[in-house]
């Protein structure tokens, strides 16, 4: 099989694979996408009108003149990524009428969508306003999750578009998006509702409508859990995202070194300091952290956690990993706060702007047989001041 042939095939396969999993665009707003190239900004303009007042008046007497202000924000294209794999003349030979370039291109073409994807439901995170526990009832948000159960899912329903109408939102135009397991949630207890979890993948997401808002489907919502320790660590103890392994150490290993190592340090702090360190470099050896295996490092870097920490925590956020799976055996350490951003509101609130989308770029290498292969998007992503108001940053348990 010719390379020529190869191509052609990778093509289609690539474009298929890679419209079926991208949900973010289809609720992003992709306004200024024709007029921006590398490198450029578009500076937009945002008033704020607080400090006018309706004031009553009195005939003859000088008028109060309110001061109105506005800041300006950039969108900027500077996002630009990719994904490089080799393929062998020998395996597109041996592989005969199975094309291997469309096997391994159609997963390679999930990761670049699944990026894209993930950092613009990222942007949940920037909503002006939660939904949580504390608007289930009061309507005043307290930071903690809910879970999505047969008291919480009819809830949740009446009360976000009611929340977003209090911010003097229309309700037009709305969706939820939503993991696979929070729509089951929702499906099995808002039954008739025309929601079709089977066929959702085959239409970029969408699964029906719920009480005027569209359902759409992502397993790349982002994930935040926090770790704590009420004492402090003991030699040995270890806690676990994902199925990676981090070890508590008085010392690292050495001769031979264990990967994922951390040292306990001299009290709590210094080792929630050295745990947030190890978790946001994990492919680092340090001076307190043994570096992840390579395995290990790709599990964690595909999870794009971002860790903070206090004396006693260490909040991760995790852009895109959907539901963390997470455990611990210190007697005095525990994961909590473990949940999902879900985004419920209008469509078109978060900005973004695909500029180059590479289908495939093939280069024979110099140095032995066979082609490199490199996918890459260039994009920006931003969610202006305006666009904050338009949704919410629905907090549910995982």
């Amino acid at each position: 099989m010719s390379l020529i042939n190869f191509q052609e095939h990778f093509d289609n396969a690539y474009e298929e694979i890679f419209n079926k999993v991208l949900v973010g665009k289809s609720i992003a707003n992709l306004r200024f996408e024709k007029k921006l190239k590398y490198g450029e900004s578009v500076e937009r303009f945002a008033y704020d009108i607080s400090g006018v007042r309706v004031r009553s008046t009195v005939r003859g007497n000088a008028s109060t003149i309110d001061s109105i202000s506005d800041t300006s924000e950039l969108l900027t294209i500077n996002l630009e990524k990719e994904a490089v794999f080799h393929i062998s003349d020998g395996e597109v030979t041996q592989a005969g009428p199975l094309n291997p370039g469309e096997v391994i291109g159609g997963q390679v073409a999930i990761k670049v969508a699944t990026d894209l994807d993930a950092r613009i439901l990222g942007e949940t995170l920037n909503a002006e306003f939660d939904f949580d526990t504390g608007d289930l009832t009061t309507g005043v948000s307290t930071g903690v999750p809910f879970t999505l159960d047969s008291t919480n899912v009819p809830k949740a329903v009446v009360r976000m578009p009611a929340k977003l109408r209090s911010k003097n939102q229309t309700l037009t135009n709305l969706c939820w998006v939503i993991d696979s397991y929070g729509a089951s949630d929702i499906e099995q207890y808002l039954m008739g509702k025309s929601i079709d979890l089977a066929g959702y993948v085959f239409k970029n997401g969408y699964a029906g409508t719920v009480r005027g808002a569209d359902l759409i489907v992502s397993e790349n919502l982002t994930g935040e859990a926090v770790l704590t320790d009420s004492g402090t660590f003991a030699d040995g103890e270890t806690f676990t995202i994902n199925g990676v392994t981090f070890t508590m150490k008085t010392a690292l290993s050495s001769g031979p070194a264990v990967a994922g190592e951390i040292v306990i340090g001299a009290d709590l702090a210094a080792s929630m300091t050295n745990i947030a360190a190890a978790l946001n470099a994990p492919g680092t050896t340090t001076a307190t952290f043994t570096a992840l295996s390579a395995a290990d490092q790709e599990t964690i870097a595909d999870l794009n956690i971002t860790a903070t920490k206090t004396a006693t925590t260490v909040t991760i956020v995790a852009v895109g990993s959907g539901r963390l799976t997470l455990s611990e055996t210190g007697g005095s350490t525990s994961w909590s706060s473990n949940f999902i951003h879900s985004y419920f509101g209008k469509k078109g609130a978060i900005d973004v702007v695909v500029q180059d989308m590479k289908k495939v770029d093939m280069r024979p290498t110099a140095d032995k047989r066979g082609t490199n292969v490199f996918t890459s998007y260039l994009a920006g992503i931003k969610t202006f001041a305006d666009g904050k108001k338009k949704f919410l940053d629905v907090l549910i348990n995982a």
